[in-house]
């Protein structure tokens, strides 16, 4: 399919991970981006209030770089994941800019598909053993996160009927790869590197409490299959399989070769499952558990950095 894809967020780990997996000639990309030292990009951030004259040259620069009939746009920035500086006083008001401004620019262009990423784990409630949480169960996020996810959603949604648009929502179960800029991010990465360096484990919660996972790639893989297939509406997306966190610390304990400390920072249990079926009826994606090759490439790619650096 031809298209042109506008990607709100191109420095976020997701969205470079998608452009490295979107290896399509077909596919025309435009990037959106807060701060860029890239010249290619349009720089606008849209977490901020964007005066007239702003909004205009960037429309009029989007408008001038599209090629195909066809326009996505996908907004990978994620919502509630604010910069130190900008927690607690300005939270609500950078996300409701975000998606005003994502809905106003999409007003302009007209596109044939809008796209947002979700998060699972923010929405349903993580107290029962063996329920798997559907699309269609009522929410009820006890986080700012988790409401801010909800209030995008929820906007997002009665933006592209009021408009009709097509939308896609998937809701994204913890993530986890490795990206270069970050090689210490996410609960994986840092017990790597802190079995690495002999420090302590640090967990928040019960060591069985049970996580659903999915890997950079899998998701890139949901989205490109998400543009192909043009599948419409809300979707968790995340592995066949929860796991407890000991065995996460099993693991990193047979790939590091480490005697595993664990500093306990809280001992309360969450279960967290999730039913991915929605989408697999429509995508034919299953996803499986790669955990153990996946962390094994996370490892590699960290002690290699960790050697360049000395």
């Amino acid at each position: 399919m031809k298209a042109n894809i506008i990607i709100f967020g191109k420095n976020s780990v997701l969205a470079q991970n998608y452009i490295k997996q979107e290896i399509s000639e077909r596919i025309n990309f435009i990037f959106i981006s807060r701060k860029s030292e890239d010249t290619n990009d349009i720089e606008l951030n849209i977490g901020n209030y964007i005066s007239v004259e702003e909004y205009k040259n960037a429309i009029i620069k989007i408008k001038n770089r599209l090629i195909h009939k066809k326009t996505i746009c996908i907004l990978f920035s994620w919502v509630g994941n604010l910069r130190k500086e900008d927690f607690e006083n300005n939270f609500w008001e950078i996300n409701l800019n975000i998606i005003n401004n994502f809905q106003n620019i999409c007003r302009e262009l007209s596109p044939s598909r809008i796209i947002f990423l979700s998060s699972a784990g923010a929405l349903y409630s993580q107290k029962f053993k063996s329920y798997k949480f559907k699309e269609t169960d009522f929410l009820s996020p006890e986080t700012t996160y988790g409401k801010l996810k909800l209030f995008s959603e929820n906007s997002l949604l009665n933006y592209a009927k009021a408009y009709k648009f097509n939308i896609t929502i998937l809701r994204i179960s913890a993530a986890y790869g490795y990206d270069k800029r970050f090689s210490d991010q996410g609960v994986i990465n840092k017990w790597i590197h802190s079995a690495l360096n002999d420090k302590p484990l640090e967990l928040y919660n019960s060591k069985n409490s049970l996580i659903n996972f999915i890997s950079f790639d899998q998701i890139s893989q949901a989205l490109i299959c998400s543009i192909n297939n043009e599948i419409n509406g809300v979707y968790n997306i995340g592995q066949i399989k929860s796991i407890t966190l000991n065995d996460l610390i099993k693991r990193i304990k047979d790939i590091t070769n480490k005697e595993i400390k664990v500093k306990s920072l809280g001992n309360s249990i969450r279960y967290f499952n999730i039913d991915c079926s929605k989408f697999y009826s429509k995508s034919d994606l299953n996803f499986n558990v790669t955990l153990n090759k996946d962390i094994r490439y996370i490892y590699d790619a960290i002690v290699l950095k960790l050697n360049k650096n000395k």
